[in-house]
């Protein structure tokens, strides 16, 4: 697990470059009110205090989830992660957090119960019923509601730069031949694409345009990527390490500059053209948001 910890708007953020290896597909909305949801077993929340010991990701355990010393903002980032995506829901994407959600840290521990034991310890169920039961809690136990709207925003088209693409036709697209593929690292999160750090970066096995552009590059770029290569198929390919922007590139020039920050030599705006033959260009597009309606600090137990 590679974790890069960006300060957008008054919150440390959690965005994840290789995530754990779990399984996903379609899940309602929670909405606080009405249908029964899936639920953890015992979730315990409590202020941070020193005494908790070391921050820790959100993550998922053996029996249930833990997240140590992170705001709720990063919780919400967890549980609302859209269907067939990995990682954790881009900040850009997330409207109406109150303050308090990223100033004020908890200590979150919960257990599934033990009639949902089995399905949790598959993999292909794990994050699905992760994020069924973050978002129950979060209604519960903060009094959440949201709702999703579609919005016109800033985004990067990925396009094939001059010259043309810089890397191949994956080898295969099977799991089980993938996960033989020497190195560390694991497959991806509700996906059949392996994921394995490198000396010169990380080295993708049987990614598509599709989820390097709503899963990887967003995190990198400051905000939401749109698939405009025209490159079908999946591919190997390895994409340096690249300094994530705590602020999408040009805000303070004229509108849609597309020039990297001060000092971003190792940015996506360098690196993606000569490592990969890609880049991208400014543009405008609709994308799903999240809106936090209502929310309120837990009572602790």
């Amino acid at each position: 697990m590679r974790i890069i910890r960006t300060f957008r708007g008054g919150c440390w953020l959690a965005t994840v470059a290789i995530v754990w290896c779990a399984g996903m597909f379609g899940l309602a909305q929670v909405s606080g009110v009405g249908e029964k949801h899936p639920a953890f077993e015992v979730v315990s929340i409590r202020r941070h205090s020193a005494e908790s010991g070391p921050v820790q990701r959100p993550t998922t355990t053996a029996n249930g989830f833990r997240s140590i010393g992170l705001n709720l903002f990063a919780i919400f980032q967890t549980a609302y992660v859209p269907p067939n995506q990995s990682g954790v829901l881009h900040a850009d994407l997330i409207e109406g957090a109150p303050g308090w959600m990223c100033e004020e840290t908890y200590d979150v521990v919960a257990k599934v119960d033990e009639a949902d034991f089995a399905d949790w310890q598959k993999p292909e169920m794990r994050q699905t019923m992760l994020h069924a039961m973050l978002q129950t809690m979060l209604a519960e136990r903060f009094n959440a509601v949201v709702h999703h709207e579609s919005k016109e925003v800033p985004v990067y088209d990925l396009v094939v730069a001059k010259g043309g693409p810089k890397f191949k036709q994956a080898e295969t697209v099977d799991a089980d031949e993938l996960r033989q593929k020497p190195g560390g690292g694991g497959m991806m999160s509700g996906t059949n694409v392996r994921a394995v750090p490198s000396p010169s970066g990380i080295r993708y096995y049987g990614i598509s345009m599709a989820i390097l552009t709503q899963t990887i590059l967003p995190n990198m770029a400051g905000r939401p990527v749109v698939d405009k290569s025209g490159l079908g198929g999946y591919f190997d390919l390895t994409l340096p390490d690249i300094r994530p922007l705590a602020a999408p590139p040009g805000e303070s020039q004229a509108p849609n500059a597309l020039a990297p920050p001060p000092g971003a030599d190792e940015s996506i705006f360098t690196v993606l053209p000569e490592a990969l033959g890609l880049r991208l260009e400014p543009a405008k597009g609709k994308v799903d948001m999240l809106v936090i309606d209502h929310v309120e600090r837990p009572s602790e137990n």
